[in-house]
């Protein structure tokens, strides 16, 4: 496969040849035409810098549809299903539809507020991601597999902890009845049956709605393909 880097630097090399050669002969012509009259040169210094600006809007808007179509020819995760829909109430008491989050690339994974085993490690890899890449684009939703106890004001304490900005990250309270189907059919990770065994793995999202990967929140090397990922989504 070739570079996608190559081909928008070859954009930019033509750009600088042209605009190196139209100097060039804009030089060529004052100094063949050095009796020409102020208002011609005047003339000529308008039409060379008109035509320099043409150049390079063209160039320029050349450049980023390299970068653009370059991006979609460099994907390297698959897709894998789509993610499920769902409805549920924030730490803020806000009723989060996932129709919300088209446009954005985001990660989903369970927990509860109780938990202590692994929670808060997976809690706290978000809250690294969160002050890692400010990009707005990127999001986060957690689901609460313990919705008895995970109301919204405990949700709200709980996601004080690991600075989480509501702008961005989702803590949510579901019915036990959706949050089944949200994570055994939807993500299928795991199931809310029994709490303790919800699974450690963060889903990727994409921009449009589509499952893209899953990634071990308690590995290294896993977090280390999903920040690849993230960027990868976030460039598409």
């Amino acid at each position: 496969m070739q570079n996608p880097q190559n081909e928008v630097h070859f954009v930019g090399f033509l750009l600088h040849r042209v605009l190196v050669n139209s100097f060039s002969c804009f030089t060529y012509f004052l100094t063949m035409n050095n009796t020409t009259t102020h208002h011609t040169s005047r003339r000529a210094a308008q039409f060379f810098f008109s035509f320099i600006l043409v150049v390079y809007t063209l160039s320029f808007s050349a450049c980023q549809k390299s970068e653009r179509e370059a991006a979609k020819r460099n994907v390297t995760l698959p897709i894998i299903k789509a993610a499920p829909a769902f409805a549920g109430r924030s730490a803020e008491s806000i009723v989060v539809e996932s129709k919300s989050l088209q446009g954005s690339v985001w990660i989903a994974y369970f927990f509860f507020s109780s938990c202590g085993g692994p929670c808060p490690t997976l809690n706290q890899r978000i809250s690294e991601l969160q002050s890692e890449i400010g990009n707005e684009k990127l999001q986060f939703v957690g689901f609460s597999v313990d919705p008895e106890t995970d109301t919204p004001k405990i949700l709200a304490q709980y996601g004080k902890r690991y600075n989480a900005n509501p702008k961005r990250w989702k803590m949510l309270q579901m019915s036990e009845d959706s949050l089944k189907t949200v994570a055994v059919q939807g993500f299928m990770l795991g199931s809310p049956e029994e709490p303790s065994l919800h699974s450690t793995r963060f889903a990727l999202v994409d921009k449009a709605g589509q499952i893209r990967g899953f990634y071990d929140g308690m590995d290294d090397e896993a977090l280390k393909k999903l920040r690849l990922g993230i960027a990868e989504l976030l460039a598409e």
